[in-house]
């Protein structure tokens, strides 16, 4: 019987983020998943700054932005609404743009099953997972 440290029940962004963590931090873990695959619906498209660090940290960051399907420089940010109730053009002010020199990476935009499987790619890799 092969025993481990700790078992995640769960293989979603969060379970296989933890599985990468636990694994690049040398503790055995075991991750239970009842779809093989990834779901092609994104139930998720950005990712913040915060969570950026975390690829980061993981030496994730280059595969990640890699696997966006937006083309390079395609705005992730500000929405343009025409005719709302305070004037005629409304702009929403920059967000996470504006506070980009507080973090080490920048925000990041794509779907749910593209993070998923760059995760899972490199969780593969792991001996102790």
């Amino acid at each position: 019987m092969q025993r481990h440290q700790v078992v995640i029940v769960g293989g979603g962004p969060v379970g296989v983020a933890l599985a990468v963590d636990l694994g690049l931090r040398g503790v055995s873990c075991a991750l239970v998943e009842s779809r093989v695959g990834l779901s092609r619906i994104p139930k998720g498209q950005n990712l913040t700054q915060r969570t950026l660090e975390h690829f980061q940290f993981w030496g994730l960051v280059d595969e990640l932005r890699a696997a966006r399907l937006m083309p390079p420089g395609h705005p992730i940010g500000e929405v343009t609404a025409y005719r709302s109730l305070m004037s005629e053009y409304w702009l929403a002010p920059p967000g996470r743009e504006t506070v980009r020199s507080f973090y080490s990476q920048a925000n990041e935009r794509l779907p749910q099953y593209q993070m998923e499987a760059v995760l899972r790619k490199k969780m593969a890799t792991l001996p102790n997972v």
